[in-house]
This record gives C-alpha cells, structure tokens and sequence, in this order.
C-alpha cells in the first residue's frame, strides 16, 4: 500500500488494519533479513513485539469486519464493546439477515482453521513466546499465509455480501 491510499485508510478501519498488518509482517522480515535469527538476544524483543502487534492487528481487522456486519445488518442488541464472533454469528441467524454469512463466519472460526488459530496463538503467546522450540512455528511463512487467507476472507465477503460493499 503506497501514501497516496493513506486518507481512504482513515475512512476505512479495515483497509487499515490490514495495512497494519502488512507492516508489522514487513517489520519482522527486516529484523530477520538484518539479523538473520529472530532468537538473537539483539533483536529477540523486537521480534515478540512485532509478533503480538501483528496477532493483535489481525484481530482487529476481523473484528472491524464484525462491527461493519452489525452495523450494515443492523443487529441490535450487540453493544459495540461486546462484541465477539458468535453473538455476530447469532444475530445474523436469527433474524436471517445473512444466514450465508454467518456460515462463513462459523467456518473460519471453527477448531483448526485459520481465525481459530490465531486467536489460539493469541491465547499461546499470553503465557509462553511463539520463538521457542515449544511453539514450532516457522513465523514468516506462517503469517504470510495467515494474512493471505484473512485477506481473501474479507474481500470474499465482502463481493458476496452487497450490504457490506462501499457505496460511493
């Protein structure tokens, strides 16, 4: 993403989370391509740094995707500082506003798969580093695939959910 995209981020939370997401990603290339080892004891700090920022970015683009769902179905009854996957999910059920998208939903959230494993990793990290042997977690080619498919998430959505498409 180049500056001129820089006032369309401020408009839109999403593109901007991911961009956030794309610098952290870049960021933590850097300090590899520079340093060679992410366990170096120079750099190890920057590195977890990075790694939480990026988690954290990640779900909080999913999470914008959340809110912009509550706010174009207009489900009520979910408090914008409450809000989480299966009360999005619910709503969106319940009143079959978007019963194709709370599928979606669901499956990107369930055991194994790649928004579930995030967050899981999220959990992992609040009690142990994601660079040790224990995590086994190749960090780079991971996130570059965990953003690739997070990416693909939000514009497959997005195409296929009019209500969630800019209007001009």
């Amino acid at each position: 993403m180049t500056t001129p995209d820089l006032p369309f981020l401020q408009s839109d939370r999403i593109i901007f989370k991911m961009f956030a997401c794309e610098q952290h990603l870049k960021n933590i290339k850097n300090i590899k391509s520079q340093h060679d080892d992410l366990l170096s004891k120079d750099v190890r700090v920057a590195a977890e740094m990075e790694i939480d920022s990026l988690i954290s970015q990640m779900i909080g683009t999913f999470d914008c995707l959340l809110f912009t769902i509550i706010d174009k179905f207009q489900l009520t009854g979910i408090p914008s500082d409450r809000i989480e996957i299966n009360k999005v999910i619910s709503g969106l059920s319940a009143e079959s506003k978007g019963i194709e998208l709370a599928r979606e939903l669901q499956k990107a959230n369930q055991e194994g798969n790649w928004y579930w494993k995030i967050k899981d990793l999220r959990n992992y990290s609040l009690s142990s580093s994601l660079l040790s042997a224990e995590a086994s977690l190749d960090v780079i080619p991971y996130f570059e695939q965990t953003l690739i498919q997070l990416k693909e998430f939000i514009k497959n959505i997005i195409i296929n959910e009019p209500k969630l498409q800019m209007k001009e």
